[in-house]
């Protein structure tokens, strides 16, 4: 009886870990997307690159922290397979302070960078002026096949971000 328990946790242990090993290096592959020469420029991989299992046709959000005197390049990919001819849609966005009617002050959401509206390029490249948090909108096409057998699912595919960042070059005097 003490086998079957043992023998019983370490498979569904197995089948959990391996539930959350799915889509773990999409984001290495983000890189694809950009031209030779863009690839060959002298980026580092930011620690808050994500990959993740999602589903087709939704929209995800995550957020991370840009800091003052770094440059960003943002990439966005699936591993769903080429042909689809659907791209991925995703906006960046940051807290604004604005001035309301009554004299006070809020904090709302400001898009910095919509794709739709620079011919779908799956990257973006940003600075900031001040460390603060960004918010990433993807919306994922409900089209394509993902590459990850192991998802099992025809309604998934794995999305990466791949946040990507280098020291600001000193200008002027």
């Amino acid at each position: 009886m003490k086998k079957a328990i043992f023998f019983g946790i370490i498979l569904v242990s197995g089948i959990v870990l391996e539930a959350y090993a799915q889509c773990t290096r999409v984001h290495f592959f983000c890189a694809s997307q950009l031209s030779k020469e863009q690839q060959q420029e002298a980026w580092s991989m930011n620690n808050q690159s994500k990959s993740a299992p999602v589903a087709k046709g939704q929209k995800y959000d995550l957020s991370f922290i840009a800091y003052t005197g770094y440059d960003y390049r943002l990439t966005i990919c699936t591993d769903a397979m080429q042909g689809s001819g659907e791209t991925i849609n995703f906006t960046l966005a940051h807290d604004a302070i604005v001035q309301l009617k009554d004299g006070s002050i809020s904090k709302r959401p400001e898009v910095i960078f919509d794709n739709t509206s620079a011919g779908n390029q799956p990257f973006v490249k940003f600075a900031t002026e001040k460390t603060r948090k960004f918010y990433l909108s993807v919306n994922v096409p409900a089209t394509g096949d993902s590459k990850d057998k192991a998802l099992g699912v025809e309604d998934k595919v794995c999305l990466g971000v791949l946040l990507e960042h280098k020291k600001t070059p000193a200008l002027g005097f």
